[in-house]
């Protein structure tokens, strides 16, 4: 524990994004947890920021672009955590329309 207070930025945070993965790909079953947590905070920063915005619009049903950066991003072998929390984006906004710059 001292070493997440130690620098409790989000970069140091996201170093351990790796090896959740790794673990919820083993079959750990709180690895996963995180990660699907995880994914929900994502999805709802996202649909707080498009509601006060309006980027879809007043009925929700217009597109917008979603500029997906940033390493938690990157596809794993068992875990996508760019497309889960997609997936879960296009519950509320189906014209979400995710853009992976390319490196």
């Amino acid at each position: 524990m001292t070493w997440v207070y130690a620098d409790q930025s989000w970069a140091r945070v996201a170093e351990l994004v790796p090896t959740v993965v790794a673990c919820a790909d083993a079959g750990d079953q709180v690895a996963n947890k995180i990660l699907l947590d995880s994914v929900h905070e994502l999805a709802a920063s996202v649909r707080a920021v498009a509601q006060r915005l309006a980027l879809s619009g007043e009925d929700g049903s217009g597109s917008f672009p979603l500029v997906m950066v940033g390493g938690v991003f990157e596809a794993n072998k068992g875990w996508d955590i760019g497309r889960e929390v997609i997936n879960c984006i296009r519950k509320d906004y189906p014209g979400v329309d995710p853009i992976k710059p390319k490196a």
